[in-house]
């Protein structure tokens, strides 16, 4: 694994949605985007954070920095953060498959990609039912007005961009100075094998769920690597593996992915530095921790008893 290539990567992600983020708030569009989407709150999103899931489709970073403020101004609670980020999955979930996932994995593994997608979208779907009805028994009583927004003037112009990129440039650096202690230290237990160390810890457990010797080959190694590992799906499909073993063997992939890496990675850099500790821990579980105990769970019901 590249660390110094990771590393820009997310520095250099993480800055974008900054300034993005920043020049959306400084033309006021932000604003009319959460006037065009207010429709939205009868999803059970609260009508402040309408506008997040349009946003987490263009940028996620973008999404929680406009949450974050929000929250930091006393506008919303962290329950009404929780509700939107979680709704926001569902439609992230669909751009995600339809723009990455299977027009790679559909050429190379065929119609096992498309069950493993549905497989995962369910989790989304599910997700999404349960917070349609949390969120509209928490707003049915809300009396909200949008004053504010009623009559709205987009402020496009060299001086609101420019102050917006600049802005932006300084929130990314003030992040850049609290991730990159953080990088180093999970880059060393990485370097010291402690990773390593915990996936072969688990091996023996997995051959107890009925998992065999590729299948572990398969999770262990997407622990570490996703796109590496797709290519022992072929192996697997050309040995005349069930489907449903298949589809278990990936679904742990995907989780120990997760517990490995995805959540300090690509989760955390989004909520470092915009939210409080306790929110970042709430949102961890949700984000990665639900996941993590859905595809194992989905994973080893598949190989065990079917």
């Amino acid at each position: 694994m590249d660390f110094t290539k990771l590393y820009l990567i997310i520095v250099s992600a993480i800055a974008f949605g900054y300034v993005l983020a920043s020049i959306l708030v400084e033309t006021k569009l932000v604003n009319w985007i959460g006037l065009k989407t207010l429709k939205l709150s009868k999803f059970g999103i609260h009508p402040l954070l309408t506008n997040v899931p349009v946003i987490y489709l263009v940028s996620p970073r973008a999404a929680h920095i406009t949450a974050s403020n929000l929250l930091k101004e006393g506008k919303i609670e962290p329950i009404d953060l929780y509700l939107a980020i979680l709704a926001s999955n569902f439609p992230m979930r669909l751009m995600f498959l339809y723009r990455y996932y299977f027009p790679v994995l559909v050429p190379l593994i065929g119609i096992v990609a498309v069950y493993y997608g549905l497989l995962r979208l369910a989790f989304d779907v599910v997700v999404l039912i349960i917070v349609s009805i949390v969120g509209k028994i928490r707003y049915r009583n809300l009396i909200f007005d949008y004053p504010e927004y009623s009559s709205i003037c987009l402020e496009f112009s060299l001086k609101t961009l420019k102050e917006g990129f600049i802005k932006g440039l300084k929130e990314a650096f003030s992040f850049i100075l609290k991730f990159t202690p953080l990088f180093f230290l999970i880059v060393f237990l990485i370097k010291a094998g402690f990773m390593e160390k915990f996936t072969k810890m688990l091996k023996p457990y997995l051959g107890i769920f009925g998992f065999n010797s590729l299948e572990i080959t398969y999770i262990t190694t997407a622990a570490v690597s996703p796109p590496v590992a797709y290519g022992l799906i072929k192996i697997m499909i050309e040995k005349n593996h069930p489907v449903t073993h298949i589809l278990g063997t990936m679904a742990v992939g995907n989780a120990m992915f997760s517990l490995l890496r995805s959540w300090w990675a690509y989760l955390l850099p989004y909520y470092l530095g915009l939210y409080p500790i306790s929110v970042i821990n709430v949102l961890l579980l949700l984000q990665a921790g639900l996941p993590v105990v859905y595809n194992f769970t989905v994973g080893i019901i598949l190989v065990k008893f079917f």
